[in-house]
């Protein structure tokens, strides 16, 4: 689950500011469990713990293969990191940030288009539903729609510790292709990065 307030997609970082000569080589790097502390470190300042899972559960799922951590470098300069998980034919995006010192510079769009680009797959993106008394969710959406990603027909609900919160899922395609089945996705996920949640025993059966 993402916390876009945290800023890496504020209404501050949805446009580059970088001019329109800049070379972009942006590169996704693997990190293992045994690398991943920094990573849990940056998570923790920059998401609420209630949407965090705890070091050990990460590094579990990290070795397990079932969560995937890269490194986002531009230029040979690290950037920021993507946390996600591959389901089916898609990628399921579980986190993303971008290191403070590189915030408002319009990475976001970046790197998700890169991420799609690399793995030549789709991607799952958890949005939070509109809401007219916080401006930011309707930027949210306005970001990922002016992205190409497209409001799926599914009543899905991110499973939270305590209780589960309703969310609107988006697709990001790639070649402009939408998942077949977003019911078994969701059922994957679950079961791949949530299986620790007790309430959903019963749904991903």
């Amino acid at each position: 689950m993402q916390d876009f307030c945290s800023g890496f997609l504020c209404n501050t970082c949805l446009v580059s500011d970088l001019p329109a000569w800049y070379i972009v080589f942006m590169n996704f790097i693997d990190i293992d469990a045994n690398n991943f502390i920094n990573i849990y470190k940056d998570l923790c300042k920059q998401f609420p713990p209630e949407e965090l899972k705890s070091y050990e559960r990460f590094i579990e799922l990290i070795n397990s293969g079932a969560d995937r951590v890269k490194i986002v470098t531009e230029n040979s300069t690290n950037v920021g990191y993507v946390i996600f998980a591959e389901i089916s034919d898609s990628l399921w995006l579980d986190y993303i940030a971008i290191f403070k010192e590189y915030h408002s510079k319009g990475y976001g769009s970046r790197i998700l288009t890169s991420l799609s680009d690399e793995f030549k797959k789709g991607i799952y993106l958890e949005v939070e539903k509109p809401d007219e008394n916080e401006p930011n969710t309707l930027r949210r959406i306005k970001f990922y729609t002016n992205l190409g990603a497209k409001k799926l027909d599914y009543d899905y609900f991110y499973p939270a510790k305590d209780k589960p919160f309703p969310m609107d899922l988006y697709y990001l395609p790639y070649n402009g292709k939408l998942p077949v089945n977003v019911e078994k996705d969701v059922k994957k996920l679950y079961s791949l990065l949530h299986s620790d949640i007790e309430y959903l025993n019963n749904y991903i059966k």
